[in-house]
């Protein structure tokens, strides 16, 4: 019997690689396998982790923790989900999970609607997320 996995995401004030842009989860696009457990680490602090509506898979629990917690998840239905940091949101402070390499829900996931900086910052994740299947 296979094992479920296990995975961390950093929130962080900077990129570790560019110091220039601010308010990111690290890694930003994050491959799993289903049943696979995900935790939201505040390694900095003054953000959260929450799912987005509209971009997580039909049957997907939504998720969305407090300002400085940490936050474990696990993903069981494959597919994309989008989350965000809701104190950073509007500056792009986005992250994808995809489970099982699941896209099916790709289209849903690009009509989602998002303020600011975060609808550039989710485009240029799903175009990568696109070039790397």
């Amino acid at each position: 019997m296979a094992r479920a996995g296990h995975h961390s995401v950093m929130m962080l004030n900077a990129d570790c690689n560019d110091t220039n842009v601010i308010n990111v989860f690290e890694p930003a696009i994050l491959h799993v396998a289903s049943g696979d457990s995900v935790t939201f680490i505040p390694t900095d602090s003054g953000h959260n982790t929450a799912s987005k509506r509209g971009m997580i898979p039909d049957g997907a629990t939504p998720w969305n923790g407090a300002v400085d917690d940490e936050l474990t998840v696990t993903l069981t239905v494959p597919g994309i989900y989008g989350y965000l940091c809701l104190p950073h949101y509007e500056v792009g402070m986005v992250g994808l999970i995809v489970v099982g390499e699941d896209l099916s829900n790709l289209s849903a996931v690009k009509k989602a609607r998002h303020p600011g900086d975060a609808r550039k910052a989710f485009r240029a994740l799903l175009a990568e997320l696109e070039t790397q299947s």
